[in-house]
């Protein structure tokens, strides 16, 4: 059963594990599904991840975190605190993501999300819920540009 503070989802999507990690990976493809921002990192364990917008010409810091774990084609796992937010940049305040990419017989990849704990943070089942929310767009963004991209990489 899923906890009301953890957000779980799979998708299934039409390209290699490769095309879906340079989707998560690289900026100019970030900022396709990212309402324009963009993930920034080396993406070695230990490096800060930022995403970064622009606005009126000038760069704006959204998110920042950590990577955690970094295997190319296979996972991705990082924590998270949203700057403008109400939190306090401190340990407690972070949550993690995880993306797995697995490859399915079909040749398509199932691409699983873990997005937690909110639990200890103040309203964690809102939050849960609002960031739930906002994952389906993104999951769609992603499974939309990684299919893209497929389709380029085999042209």
């Amino acid at each position: 059963m899923e906890s009301e503070t953890i957000i779980q989802r799979t998708l299934l999507v039409d390209a290699s594990p490769r095309a879906i990690w340079r989707v998560l990976t690289d900026p100019k493809l970030t900022k396709l599904y990212l309402a324009g921002s963009q993930a920034r990192s080396t993406w070695k364990p230990g490096a800060p991840v930022l995403w970064v917008d622009k606005v009126d010409g000038q760069e704006r810091l959204r998110a920042k975190g950590t990577v955690m774990a970094s295997l190319a084609d296979r996972r991705l796992r990082y924590t998270c605190l949203e700057v403008d937010g109400d939190l306090p940049d401190e340990p407690s305040s972070y949550t993690t993501v995880d993306f797995l990419l697995e490859p399915e017989r079909d040749g398509r990849t199932r691409l699983e999300l873990w997005h937690g704990d909110f639990a200890g943070l103040p309203h964690d089942v809102r939050r849960t819920r609002e960031a739930g929310r906002e994952w389906v767009e993104i999951l769609v963004g992603i499974k939309r540009v990684a299919e893209e991209q497929q389709g380029l990489m085999a042209a």
